[in-house]
């Protein structure tokens, strides 16, 4: 029942529960996916339980998608149902009825007979808080779309109410509600290389090193990185040496299993989600020159595409370097991505796509090399257009005309849209991006 790099985290939970003898107390754990939430709560309400504290825990993720379940009223009646003998109150038996009854009809829950629901949740939480100390641990709370009834219905009799989130969920209004009402927020850091190297096990440093340098900031994630070891184990490539376990072919590339988080958010981007992640891992690096050949390519509108390649940036999966290209996240991530069937393999860019125009850059005397989309870029700042009315003539989205642009701003060292204009030479319109105009 240990876990690896949390001592501090189970000692403030701890804490929590003794607070709550004498008020209630909600505390949310908060980490991003893979970074062993669910692993903390499982071992936290084995450890209560072996010492004699009541815990319901539910599971909000595990509903079935087929029972909707608005108000985490599944998860409740699911937990009680599984763990009832530890409550030993026969009173209970018609809460769940009910509760399970009302569950049947999502329009029952969402409808105007919500109010008879809360009271439900309510009477079965007093029933419970009345027999002495309880916990209630909730997974993944977000998956509820509106967990607040169910967690003021929790804390109202007493009881340490303990629930996790990810730090990387949608900003929502229950999101802000639950940060709100929060007594304490207990952020998971990632763990060090000791700790992963300990959670890994035996293994030799050529076969850490690898993993390492696949999956480069996911590394200090638990939950990715056992279920790499995992997928690597499956393929055959773990095998028995004299110091430990030890990879086969090391240099190989190593994968995220296709479950993992960052393939299930790109996959719901909608379809182009996955086919441009997978055209960013098969070049290798992706920029915003490329954008009309990569649409060209998939079939797809090219604001379209714009779109869908800043909500892969806003979601962590495609991350900018020093000079604006875009690339995946980590290699294990790309090489995962790059095998995405529904995409085709892409040309090499236009050769007019990669003609740079030349600028001087401010203080020196050194000439700067701007691609053509800057160069118009430059052009149509110096016609007074502002960012959204560049990113409509270029069929490009603000968020990445104003990438572009800081891109623009370190390149040339200018520290104004009037000071890119004035070192920049003013060109006619490119032939290869007449088309843009019209996107």
């Amino acid at each position: 029942m240990s876990i690896e790099g949390r001592d501090d985290v189970l000692a403030a939970l701890r804490s929590a529960l003794r607070d709550c003898e004498h008020t209630p107390r909600l505390v949310v754990v908060r980490g991003g996916a893979g970074l062993g939430k669910t692993r903390l709560l499982e071992v936290t309400a084995r450890r209560w339980r072996s010492r004699g504290t009541r815990v319901a825990h539910l599971r909000a993720s595990a509903s079935a998608p087929t029972r909707p379940d608005q108000h985490g009223v599944g998860a409740l009646v699911d937990a009680l149902r599984r763990d009832f003998d530890q409550f030993g109150d026969c009173g209970l038996v018609e809460a769940i009825s009910e509760l399970a009854r009302f569950h049947q009809c999502e329009a029952a829950v969402t409808g105007p007979r919500f109010a008879a629901v809360a009271a439900e949740l309510t009477w079965a939480f007093g029933r419970i808080g009345s027999l002495g100390p309880v916990a209630v641990l909730i997974d993944d709370v977000l998956e509820i779309p509106d967990p607040i009834p169910l967690l003021l219905a929790a804390r109202r009799p007493g009881c340490a109410v303990i629930v996790s989130v990810r730090d990387d969920a949608t900003p929502s209004p229950a999101a802000t509600e639950l940060l709100g009402m929060a007594d304490d927020v207990l952020d998971l850091d990632e763990l060090d290389d000791e700790h992963i190297a300990r959670i890994v096990g035996d293994f030799d440093g050529s076969a850490h090193q690898a993993l390492r340098t696949a999956l480069g900031p996911l590394y200090g994630n638990p939950g990715t990185v056992l279920a790499a070891v995992a997928e690597l184990a499956e393929q055959g490539r773990i095998i028995a040496g004299d110091n430990g376990f030890r990879l086969v072919d090391p240099a190989a590339p190593i994968k995220l299993p296709q479950h993992h988080e960052l393939l299930r958010r790109a996959a719901r981007l909608g379809h182009l989600g996955p086919r441009l992640l997978a055209a960013a891992a098969r070049r290798g690096e992706l920029d915003v020159d490329e954008l009309p050949a990569v649409a060209d390519a998939l079939g797809a509108d090219i604001a379209e595409c714009g779109r869908t390649l800043d909500l892969l940036v806003e979601h962590g999966l495609l991350v900018s370097d020093p000079r604006g290209w875009l690339r995946c996240l980590c290699p294990a991530l790309a090489a995962s991505a790059a095998g995405h069937a529904a995409t085709p393999r892409l040309p090499s860019p236009p050769r007019e796509f990669r003609k740079p125009a030349v600028v001087r850059s401010t203080g020196s005397a050194a000439a700067v090399s701007l691609s053509d989309t800057e160069a118009r870029i430059v052009e149509l700042i110096s016609e007074g257009f502002t960012n959204r009315r560049i990113g409509a003539q270029l069929g490009l989205s603000e968020k990445a005309v104003e990438r572009q642009l800081t891109r623009l701003f370190a390149k040339t060292g200018c520290r104004s849209r009037v000071e890119l204009v004035t070192i920049a030479p003013r060109r006619g319109r490119a032939a290869a991006l007449r088309g843009w105009r019209a996107a």
